[in-house]
């Protein structure tokens, strides 16, 4: 992963608890800084002497040619606390260049249908943007779940995207903790709010494509749905926040294996002991390679890497397509090796 010094030329609060964070690129690194709607950038900052990663998602669409980030608060969060109290325009951060497979598809000239909740509204709103942008023709409906009204990021930038796209954004907003005057778009969503939305009409089962960003159960509930009606899975796109965790052991797993990690066309070895360490991925850093990686949860796929020789297991999942795992693929944040001798490749 490649990281680059960059510069905030802009900072401002968009609620109270998020923070709007624009970088200046220069431009040299422009064309490393390009980006498909849905992508995100990795933060690395050290705070309190210990090396941070977070990654976040560009909500700037890709005609907008600007980096620009939000950064929510959370309970304990290291870096969402130093971003929000203490950063200001003019600091400097690491940044790595743009990745991730959640990305706006190519046009098949039907409707798309877009979920977000809270902060997951981020990269939603580039491809929101991107599309209404590219194909200006197609249908975009977007269902947002916020806990009140005061909570809604870049509201005022959904206001003005409808007013200058009546005829094809539609905003559902979806409150959780304050009365909405239609009931239909009170509460969370699940299966059977989806049952409800087919029912009155406003979710489309025969959209070209869906895409949803938020927390875990809200996603795999959409998701099941739409799989219970016949809707094509190459068809739903899923970002999420974070994954639920979960336990590692496992009869596949070996105690001891000798791996050797291919990064950057360098090769490293070390000992694996799988009681020492909570996966592939912490197991090569803690001896001392600078392996990639961003969210750690099996959530975005910058510790994707390829085995070539042997065989490892992941505990979860939420990055890769079968196709990938079917060709070898392995986020190494979620694996541990099934064979004694592992070789696995970050160059593939």
């Amino acid at each position: 992963m490649n990281f680059h010094s960059l510069t905030i030329k802009d900072l401002y609060k968009e609620t109270n608890d998020s923070v709007v964070i624009s970088f200046d690129i220069p431009e040299h690194l422009k064309k490393d800084f390009t980006f498909s709607a849905g992508q995100y950038v990795t933060i690395r900052k050290t705070l309190n002497g210990e090396e941070v990663r977070r990654a976040y998602s560009i909500w700037k669409a890709p005609y907008e040619d600007e980096i620009s980030i939000l950064v929510k608060k959370i309970e304990n969060g290291v870096f969402s606390t130093y971003a929000n109290q203490e950063l200001k325009k003019g600091d400097t951060l690491e940044v790595s260049t743009p990745q991730g497979n959640f990305k706006l598809m190519p046009s098949q000239g039907k409707p798309i249908v877009l979920f977000a909740a809270g902060s997951g509204i981020t990269p939603i709103i580039s491809i929101v943007k991107q599309q209404l942008k590219v194909n200006n023709n197609n249908k975009v409906v977007l269902f947002y779940v916020n806990k009140t009204m005061d909570d809604i990021i870049f509201k005022d930038e959904l206001e003005q995207l409808q007013k200058e796209n009546p005829d094809t954004l539609v905003v559902h907003h979806l409150l959780t903790r304050e009365e909405n005057k239609d009931h239909l778009f009170s509460g969370r969503i699940n299966k059977q709010k989806c049952k409800e939305f087919v029912e009155k009409g406003v979710l489309d089962l025969k959209a070209g494509d869906y895409y949803m960003c938020g927390p875990e159960q809200m996603i795999l509930e959409i998701k099941e749905f739409l799989l219970d009606h016949k809707v094509n899975s190459d068809s739903i796109h899923f970002e999420l926040f974070t994954s639920s965790s979960e336990n590692k052991a496992s009869t596949d797993f070996v105690d001891h294996a000798f791996v050797t990690v291919i990064l950057d066309d360098d090769e490293f070895e070390f000992e694996y002991n799988i009681s020492e360490a909570s996966s592939l991925l912490d197991a090569g850093n803690e001896h001392g390679f600078d392996l990639p990686y961003s969210c750690k949860g099996g959530v975005c796929c910058t510790c994707k890497a390829k085995v070539i020789e042997g065989s490892a297991k992941m505990i979860k999942n939420y990055a890769l397509s079968e196709e990938e795992v079917a060709q070898g693929y392995v986020l190494t944040c979620q694996t541990h090796p099934t064979s004694e001798r592992l070789v696995v490749s970050f160059d593939e």
